[in-house]
């Protein structure tokens, strides 16, 4: 089950016109007057550099601006997007909120043009959790609220596949936990200011535990999957509507509202994460700091390039968590 998903719910205002076609239109009204104002007499305008005229009011030129934001409008080609913050204990509402673990970690994906007008994202994506201080891996790590040396689950996800389209749909899930089919207009709320171009949205999601309490008494964290993520993608407006640029560097933030990970062997205690992080565009794998390329390279080497085929179902972090481990042992009495 899945509640509040669309990011793209506040796109448009009451009279169907984006916010982002208001501030593009005062800024050409406002740009051509202090333009002509300017021109030295005699000396004839430079013709305008191309443009795609991105109206993000539109589903289609909303479409054509994330594919060049998520991955490149080149058919087939392999792009990187990074991702390095801190996540944090959230317990009760007077507990000051405390740093848990930093988390660095990178997608891969590929896209291509379909004949129907979709794109085919194959992607995969690793996250890694690090030492507060130190570039450093975890691969143990001292839970402060129980006192146990637990062992981090790096986040591998393999496949996470959609179809990016003006009707945006992805499917979750598996035979065991049920599949589920998430659908909306893809039309994503866009913000200018002069070249400066963000968009923001969010996904609400909600869907039942992979991680019945029955069978996985320590790791479990209730009786749903409840998480919230925020997105913030910042570029250039110029580069966006660029007709020769297939691919547009980017900038941008990702903040997550999720239960205990599952590894920390919380026992379903009051309290829950809270991420903050930093998103940017890579060139290539070659670009990512020293210590996630060298741990991908030895521990998860197929996730340096994206996916080839489709393949169904995509999987979630904590699915995969259930085929991979083995429930925890209950601590003596």
């Amino acid at each position: 089950m899945f509640e509040n998903f669309n990011p793209t719910k506040m796109a448009l205002d009451e009279q169907g016109m984006s916010r982002r076609s208001t501030l593009v239109g005062l800024g050409a009204l406002f740009g051509a007057s202090a333009l002509s104002g300017c021109a030295p007499a005699g000396k004839p305008e430079s013709a305008p550099a191309p443009s795609l005229g991105l109206d993000f009011s539109k589903p289609e030129d909303n479409l054509t601006a994330w594919v060049k934001l998520a991955s490149s409008l080149e058919d087939g080609k392999e792009t990187c997007g990074f991702f390095s913050g801190t996540q944090y204990a959230v317990i009760g509402s007077q507990e000051v909120i405390q740093p848990l673990f930093r988390i660095q970690g990178f997608g891969m994906s590929r896209v291509t043009k379909l004949p129907d007008g979709r794109y085919e994202n194959l992607h995969r994506e690793v996250v890694y959790y690090l030492d507060l201080k130190e570039d450093r891996i975890l691969e143990e790590w001292q839970n402060p609220y129980t006192g146990e040396t637990v062992e981090p689950f790096p986040t591998h996800n393999d496949p996470v596949n959609s179809y990016y389209a003006t009707q945006f749909k992805q499917r979750f899930g598996s035979e065991e936990t049920g599949f589920k089919t998430v659908e909306f207009p893809f039309v994503l709320p866009w913000e200018t200011f002069g070249d400066r171009t963000v968009v923001s949205f969010s996904v609400n999601t909600r869907w039942p535990t992979p991680l019945p309490e029955e069978e996985w008494p320590r790791e479990h964290f209730g009786p749903w999957y409840r998480t919230s993520e925020y997105f913030q993608i910042h570029a250039s407006l110029a580069d966006l509507n660029n007709p020769g640029l297939l691919k547009v560097p980017y900038t941008g933030a990702w903040q997550k509202v999720a239960p205990w990970h599952p590894w920390m062997l919380m026992d379903n205690r009051d309290g829950g994460i809270f991420g903050v992080t930093n998103v940017f565009s890579l060139d290539s794998t070659d670009d990512l700091p020293p210590h996630v390329l060298a741990y991908t390279q030895e521990h998860f080497p197929k996730y340096l390039h994206a996916p080839e085929e489709w393949v169904e179902p995509n999987m979630t972090t904590w699915e995969t968590f259930a085929q991979e481990r083995t429930a925890a042992p209950l601590p003596a009495q």
